[in-house]
């Protein structure tokens, strides 16, 4: 059964991640999306927010969306990402990454929800940062 739905779920979820995206990059201009943007995974959006702790970002909205510091198969690691630091990132932007995940089941609805959070979480965050 999941191969008979598996492309149209993918392409469903890959036009929400871009929306997701889409919604955050007005939201928070400076945002960076990390990796390649055509190929890769339809229910993942990492993205790096230079000059915003992504810890700070997380223990803001950790029990409300689907969202990590760092890759699933590098979960509880302390260190900064390799790969991302293989891929040219700098320090800033590697400490202000994020991974955030999007299903099947994820709505529209859910998606508005998601930017508004992370947009006014990040706002707040500079402004205790740099006031």
């Amino acid at each position: 059964l999941r191969q008979l739905e598996m492309d149209e779920d993918e392409r469903a979820i890959a036009t929400k991640r871009d929306k997701l995206q889409s919604q955050l990059m007005k939201g928070i201009p400076e945002l960076i999306v990390n990796g390649d943007i055509h190929n890769r995974l339809a229910g993942n959006l990492h993205v790096s927010i230079p000059g915003v702790p992504n810890s700070a970002v997380i223990a803001r909205v950790r029990h409300k969306l689907a969202i990590s510091t760092g890759s699933a198969c590098t979960s509880g690691v302390e260190e900064p990402s390799h790969v991302l630091t293989a891929m040219g990132l700098s320090d800033d932007a590697v400490e202000g990454s994020l991974r955030i995940g999007l299903g099947k089941f994820t709505t529209d609805e859910d998606i508005g929800k998601a930017s508004e959070m992370l947009i006014a979480e990040v706002k707040a965050i500079r402004e205790l940062l740099f006031n």
